[in-house]
């Protein structure tokens, strides 16, 4: 009894009197009294036993909060543009899920006003927002440039030509998106830059334009970020030029207090990939 009140810095009739409050919550002798010492009884060797697990279990469990701590976990919603959803969607959750196996992504897609909705309303802690640079509301990275393409079918092309002057590109049966809208808004811009207007043939969804592209003699214009001209999937991706239309590109999230450590490795993880895929990037 000295010897364990020496090694927990107490007086030993302090333990002493501990013991005595814990057999009289049990009900039982824990020690068995002698001239010569004391002894465990059997109750006292099976709390004895207990109490090791107990502390064993109270150390996992404090190793399990330190691991979490330091492992990014939990669900992270992260909004995209459709316009780069074949470009980063894959790579996004592929490379995220390599790296931090511990993060579940929730991915929402829509045009730059839906996006800058969901950002303000909390509904995604990240996004790639075109010219999200210029939203005050929100902290952004800006990491790429889009430069606005003529799309079609490739097999529509005699050749793949290195660009196409927007009036040239403008002559051909257009399927847009709908407006209000940033990217039409600055298409509308550029065409009448030159005098010109637009006069879409259909004003849709995305996914109704690139399923009308692959039927055949419909094209639209798209941004991208990357090497072009390019066929991607069946589809020419030529340059506009005269003029040429691009806008910024950035990765934006919350003003609102700071990032979780989920959120961040997210939004540090989808800078690197825009980057990569911009021209001089390594992918």
């Amino acid at each position: 009894m000295n010897r364990a009140a020496a090694r927990l810095l107490r007086a030993q009739p302090a333990v002493g009197r501990q013991i005595r409050l814990l057999e009289e919550s049990l009900g039982t002798p824990l020690l068995q009294r002698s001239s010569t010492g004391v002894q465990p009884t059997a109750a006292g060797v099976c709390l004895l036993d207990h109490a090791k697990r107990i502390f064993y279990n109270v150390a996992q469990a404090e190793a399990a909060i330190a691991q979490l701590e330091s492992v990014p976990s939990g669900s992270v919603t992260v909004a995209l543009p459709t316009s780069l959803i074949d470009q980063l969607g894959v790579r996004l959750f592929t490379t995220m899920q390599k790296r931090y196996p511990l993060v579940k992504l929730q991915v929402l897609e829509g045009d730059s006003h839906a996006i800058t909705i969901w950002m303000r309303e909390g509904l995604a802690s990240v996004a790639l927002l075109p010219e999200g640079n210029s939203d005050k509301s929100l902290h952004s990275v800006e990491c790429a440039t889009q430069v606005f393409c003529f799309c079609g079918r490739a097999d529509m092309f005699d050749g793949l030509p290195e660009s196409i002057s927007l009036a040239e590109a403008l002559s051909y049966p257009l399927a847009l998106s709908l407006q209000p809208n940033r990217l039409r808004r600055l298409i509308d811009a550029a065409a009448q830059s030159i005098g010109q207007e637009v006069h879409p043939v259909i004003s849709t969804s995305t996914g109704l334009i690139s399923l009308l592209m692959r039927e055949g003699n419909i094209y639209t214009i798209r941004p991208r970020i990357g090497l072009m001209p390019i066929v991607v999937d069946g589809i020419a991706v030529i340059p506009i030029r005269d003029p040429d239309i691009r806008r910024s590109l950035s990765v934006v999230w919350s003003t609102e207090g700071p990032l979780q450590s989920a959120v961040e490795v997210t939004r540090t993880t989808l800078v690197e990939l825009v980057q990569a895929i911009s021209p001089g990037g390594r992918l």
